[in-house]
Order: C-alpha cells, then structure tokens, then sequence
C-alpha cells in the first residue's frame, strides 16, 4: 500500500486522508473575489478597537488585583465604592510577575459609558475581571467593578 493511501488509524471514513469532507469549503471571507485587499486583515474592525485609557485602567486594576498598586493611586479614576471593593480584593490574585492583559474588550454604553472587561495572565493561570466606566471631563472612572472572586468571596 502507498504511502498517500494509508488511512489513519481511526476506523471513521471521516479520517481517511483523502476525504473530501476536511477540505475547507470556498467562501467569500476565505477568498476575497474582487475585494480590495484594504477590505481584508482588519479594515472592518478600524474605530471599534478599546480605547487606549480604557485599556490603561483596566492594566492599573489588574495591578492592584496582584498587589503591585494601591487603590489609593488610582484615587481620581475610581469610584468611591470600587475603591473599597478593590481595597478588599487587593492581592487576591497570585502572579509572581507584573499582570499581563492578553485582551480587552468593550462595548460602548449610552451617556458617555463603556463596559469592558479583561483577561489577565498571570504565571500559568487567567482571571478575568469586568468594569463600567464613565467618561469625565478628560479622563475615564471606574464606577463598578466584578472580578471572577468577587463571587467566590460572597
């Protein structure tokens, strides 16, 4: 038997090599027929990214959730009860490195709010944590505040 017509070990007909089912179907976002290609590799997503202050925020709560940054530091861009919640939970999540957000996302509020929410990476482990801003004069405050242990804690 040919090296090109060996079947995988699994006895499935839907593991044979040379099935036509594992081969990608055509679709208009897998070829782009007479798109331009700035149409392609991200254009739809231009003006939809997080805001960089709302991405800086949500680094220095990620910085207090470790316990490399007090909430007192971030006394104008946090609510007064968000800054008790976090005085609680400040050092509740272990990271022997500097926090990392792998991602932030948000979605735009009515009246000058924002809901996001970030992933953090800490040495093997991610914790996720999600917060309401709103937009005052020049600067972003953190009016509320859930993390994956506020619930536990309760």
């Amino acid at each position: 038997m040919s090296h090109s017509r060996r079947r995988h070990p699994c006895p499935r007909p839907l593991c044979h090599r040379d099935s036509p089912s594992h081969r990608p179907v055509t679709t208009p976002a897998r070829t782009p027929q007479g798109r331009p290609a700035t149409a392609r590799c991200g254009a739809p997503l231009r003006g939809h990214r997080t805001p960089g202050e709302v991405h800086l925020l949500a680094q220095r709560v990620a910085e207090v959730l470790v316990g490399r940054r007090t909430p007192e530091a971030l006394r104008d861009q946090l609510a007064v009860p968000v800054r008790e919640e976090l005085r609680r939970l400040r050092g509740s999540v272990p990271c022997a490195l500097a926090p990392r957000l792998t991602r932030v996302f948000h979605q735009p509020l009515p009246g000058r709010t924002v809901e996001a929410n970030a992933v953090i990476m800490c040495d093997h482990r991610t914790r996720v944590f999600a917060f309401r801003a709103r937009r005052e004069d020049d600067r972003w405050v953190c009016t509320s505040l859930e993390t994956d242990t506020s619930r536990r804690a309760r």
